[in-house]
């Protein structure tokens, strides 16, 4: 009789456990759902809250501790960048000035002094003086536009374009180069437009530093294709002249080759196109064939052409 009862209680105290402990599981799942909500707000919100719980439980409040510390410190770290950030542009836009400004009058005087020179040798020195000043105007425009390209972060102006008017303007200021080396941009696209939302500027800057990069660094006609597939793709196509090109490092930051330096080329114009693209959500790469090589632009299609 006694171990029957024994055995009673025995049963009702483990009841009354179990019970205890679901009553606690679930309390603590509560409380880290609504935790893990409460991170998830300060996360997607610029509030300088921090997390709380609304039960005391000690190992509950030395985590809840250690994640408002890693808080506290992430949100230093941003501020700290932000303002380094800051301070870097606007550094970057005294030098640029401090540059520009005397680079600028010196091309200037060049001018000057070719308008008013009659000796052939003089007039030629003077031209291959104002040839280093423009390749070296060139290096710094590529140097400073890549570095706010790394900077800007802000929010995109995006509109719905014809991105076949913006290849074709891209072309048109390229046209009187090619033809003066007797050599041409053939363009083969079966439609006149194709609605694109996206940015004009970025855009044309991607489309004019490819064409650009094939005059400066090819001999030959330049294909760009536009090819309507589920993806919308433009292939730039010229001749190589260089066999040593690293096709893995081609859009990397200050990649040059040999043939290139001797121009005054930073290595910049395609990592500048390959950044621009990325911010338009598009993808950019090389392909060799033959002789050929092919920059490939890609975006998504949005499947309005005429």
């Amino acid at each position: 009789m006694k171990w029957g009862f024994s055995m009673w209680v025995a049963c009702v105290f483990l009841s009354c456990l179990v019970i205890i402990l679901l009553a606690f599981l679930f309390l603590m799942k509560r409380e880290l759902a609504r935790v893990l909500k409460n991170i998830r707000q300060i996360r997607d919100s610029n509030s300088n809250n921090l997390v709380h719980s609304e039960v005391s439980i000690k190992e509950l409040d030395r985590l809840i501790e250690e994640i408002n510390n890693i808080i506290s410190e992430a949100r230093a770290a941003k501020s700290d960048y932000e303002n380094k950030n800051g301070q870097f542009k606007k550094m970057i836009t005294n030098i640029s000035h401090d540059l520009r400004t005397p680079l600028t009058s010196a091309m200037g005087y060049v001018d000057i002094m070719l308008s008013s020179v009659t000796d052939t040798e003089q007039i030629k020195d003077l031209e291959i003086i104002k040839e280093r000043l423009e390749r070296l105007e060139n290096l710094i425009n590529s140097f400073f536009e890549f570095t706010k390209t790394e900077l800007m972060r802000a929010p995109l102006e995006l509109e719905r374009l014809n991105i076949v008017d913006v290849l074709e303007e891209s072309i048109a200021r390229y046209f009187d180069d090619f033809n003066k080396e007797s050599r041409e941009i053939v363009f083969t696209c079966h439609v006149k437009k194709h609605m694109l939302v996206s940015n004009r500027d970025m855009l044309f800057r991607i489309f004019d530093n490819v064409i650009g990069n094939a005059h400066k660094h090819s001999n030959g006609n330049l294909e760009i294709t536009v090819k309507n597939e589920e993806i919308l793709k433009i292939v730039f196509t010229n001749k190589l002249i260089c066999s040593n090109l690293d096709m893995d490092h081609i859009f990397d930051e200050f990649y040059t080759y040999d043939i290139s330096r001797q121009k005054g080329n930073t290595g910049l114009g395609l990592a500048i196109v390959k950044q621009f693209v990325m911010r338009l959500g598009g993808t950019v790469y090389a392909t060799t064939e033959n002789d050929d090589l092919n920059i490939v632009v890609e975006f998504q299609d949005q499947k309005e052409r005429t």
